[in-house]
Order: C-alpha cells, then structure tokens, then sequence
C-alpha cells in the first residue's frame, strides 16, 4: 500500500502503548486500517521514566499495527500529557500601520505578541491556540484577514511543558526505529475524535481520563479555552480496590474491567463477586455493591476536583453541550449518571467517529486519543512515509517543537 496517504497516530499511555493507523480516501474521508497495543511498563502519568522499557512497547505496538494494516510505519504524531503540562490565557495587541487590510503577517504577529511571556526555566510552549481576535474594539472575530483596521488584538490559550519530556517521547520512538513528525497535546487530540463541531461552538468539557492522569479541555465558540490536568487516573482505581477488598492490584484490575460500576442506584443488593485474595487464602464473596462503593468514592473525587476547576475558572455556566466524558475513565458503568449528578450539566461517553474501516476495533473509549491523534496527523498532511528529520537531537527537538505551535490553526 502506498504510503503517501497513511497516518499514524502513537498514545503514550500509562498503562499502554496504542498505535492506530489510518489511511485517507479521495473525498477525505478517514479510514482506521490498523491498530496496535502494548503494556506500557516505562511512562508514569503519562511521562517516560524508563527509555529501554517505553522503547520495548512501541516496538511492540507498531509492530501489530503494522500486522493488521499492512503498512511500514516509518513515522508518528505523538500525543504528549502529564502533571508538567500547564496553560494560561493571554491578550497580545498589536497596531496596524495606517488604518489598512489586515494579512495574515499581521494575524502571526499579533499571536506572537500574546504568546511572549516568561516561561518557567525547563519549559517550552507547547501551543499557542487563538480564541478570538478583537479589531479597533469588535470582538468574537474568527478570521481578521482582509478586514480593515488599525489596532489589532488576539486573546489566545498558551499551553507549556517540560521540555525533558518532549524530548524523551521523541528519543523513544528513535530508539525504536521510528521519527516523531509532531506532537499534539492528549486530551485536544482526543476533542478530534470525539466532539463535534456544534459542541465545540456551544461550549463542552471534555474529560479525558486514562490510566495515570485525567486531562481535561473547555471548548467554546470553537476554541480551546481552558486545559488542565489532574494526576488520578485509572491506576488510583485499581490501587483503591486492591486496598479495601485485600486483593492483588492485577485481579482488582481485572474485578475493576469487568465489574467496574460507579453508580449505587444501579447495583442490586444481592448481587455478589468472587473476589481473589493475597497469601494462597482462598477467594471470598464480595456485594458487587462494596466494590462500586469504592469506585464511586474515587470517581466522585475526580468529579469533584473538576467541578472547583471549572468554577474557578467562571466556565461551568458556559457548557451548553455539557460534559463528553472518554479514556478509559468512560468505560464504568455509570459514569455519566454519577458525573451529571455532581456537575449539574448533561454528560455523554464520548467513542471515536466519523471514521471508516475498522471503526468497531477502536469504538472503545479507550482508543480516543489514538484515533485522534491520527486524524491530527491527517489534517496536517504528516504522512507516515515523511522525510526522516535529520541533525543532532537538538536540532530535530527543535523542528517538531516548531511544528507544535503551529497547531494554532487547527483548534480553532
């Protein structure tokens, strides 16, 4: 198969690495051609702590992707999360020499002026995403190219992170035999695969939550307006059910997968659970009802922390569209029901669409960032069979942070 219409999308995930590979048909269209996965033994909170481990798992992972899809993967758009990624809004205000049309060096310009702020010592940023542009006093403008003025201003959503951890995602996939063409933030990558345009511009929540962090990204008129991280994930969970029903953390993940409620209503009193036990004891039975008690605590405390968030930030009146819940999060028995309940808005699971092929091998939550990070790739143009960056790690750091900050066109 050709590779000059193949993209490939990598999730370094805390409890896995997911590779989904898709192709793009004449009209457009996305097709998921290949998927691939792998147990992630070297990233915590969704940042590598171990190279030769992460590099084992994408070599793991690419490698069944390429098996099902039929592909080489000769290279990847990233996605990057973790307690190190911060955000913050910023005005930037330019003036318009003699009152003439404004190109679209102005509108860089001006995005430029917003993003020059001091940066903690280590950090980068990361993405500089555009809300709206104001001219000479009128705001809510989307694109001011061609429009007459003479004081420019752009209210813009800077997003920083560590610059280590940038470059350990792209000395692992180098080390595994593959070249990083750009990295986008989890969570807006996820918004692409499972949001919709009308939620955007209303305003929505998107909630992402995986296995050692839950991201969180606020949408309205179409733009990015607030990001955030909480460092609870689907770990804390499993940890919780080891803890309180005296079970190993690998049959509490197991208990929590298959019998993962969140919702008390839901769950009848007599239902019981078998419940492994530690030190060669014998399994015992359980009230499916103490496992969801348990779940539920730490789910209301995930809710709960985002609640604050979003009061803080003045943007829980704003979510005209509610609440999309994703990740692996999404994934226990109501959810939605327990997350509307606490935030007082509608809430819906949020499952990857409007792709094609085999779209029911990745209709799972889970694969929400993997899907979307392959179709950021798509509207980007960066092919799996791109040119191999080429230059000391430095210098190929530096290329894909440029191509970061571009995205300042594509979430908006």
């Amino acid at each position: 198969m050709a590779q000059d219409n193949i993209y490939v999308g990598l999730d370094f995930g805390t409890t896995k690495i997911c590779v989904v590979v898709a192709s793009k048909n004449s009209d457009g269209s996305i097709d998921i051609i290949g998927l691939g996965k792998a147990p992630s033994d070297g990233i915590r909170r969704g940042v590598v702590v171990n190279i030769d481990s992460t590099v084992n798992s994408i070599r793991d992972a690419i490698a069944e992707a390429e098996r099902m899809s039929g592909v080489q993967i000769k290279s990847v758009t990233a996605g990057i999360a973790g307690g190190h990624i911060k955000s913050f809004n910023q005005r930037g205000t330019i003036a318009v020499k003699g009152g003439r049309e404004i190109s679209q060096k102005d509108v860089e310009r001006v995005i430029e002026t917003a993003a020059a702020t001091n940066i903690t010592v280590g950090n980068e940023i990361l993405a500089i995403l555009p809300q709206q542009f104001i001219l000479d006093g009128q705001s809510e403008i989307k694109d001011p190219v061609g429009m007459t003025g003479v004081r420019l201003e752009a209210d813009v959503h800077i997003i920083t992170g560590a610059v280590s951890s940038a470059q350990n995602i792209i000395k692992s996939c180098e080390k595994a035999g593959i070249i990083v063409n750009d990295i986008v933030l989890e969570q807006l990558a996820s918004s692409e695969s499972v949001l919709s345009d009308d939620e955007k511009e209303i305003g929505v929540c998107l909630i992402d939550g995986g296995g050692g962090t839950s991201d969180m990204a606020v949408f309205k008129q179409g733009a990015v307006f607030h990001t955030a991280a909480l460092l609870i994930g689907g770990r804390n969970f499993t940890k919780d059910l080891a803890i309180g029903l005296n079970t190993p953390e690998s049959e509490a993940e197991k208990l929590k997968v298959k019998n993962g409620c969140v919702w008390m209503p839901l769950v009848e009193e007599d239902d019981k659970i078998e419940v492994p036990t530690v030190g060669g004891r014998p399994p015992r039975l359980v009230s499916k009802a103490t496992v969801t008690q348990i779940l539920q605590a730490r789910a209301e405390e995930v809710f709960q922390i985002f609640k604050g968030e979003l009061q803080y930030k003045g943007l829980l009146d704003h979510l005209g569209a509610g609440v999309v819940i994703t990740g692996g999060l999404s994934n226990h028995e109501g959810i939605d029901l327990l997350a509307a309940e606490i935030l007082g808005v509608p809430v819906r699971v949020g499952r990857p669409h409007n792709v094609g092929g085999l779209a029911d091998y990745v209709q799972d939550p889970k694969y929400a960032t993997g899907v979307g990070l392959a179709l950021c790739a798509a509207k980007k143009g960066h092919v799996s069979g791109g040119k191999q960056l080429t230059g000391s790690d430095e210098k190929q750091f530096t290329n894909v942070l440029a191509r970061m900050k571009s995205w300042f066109g594509e979430f908006f």
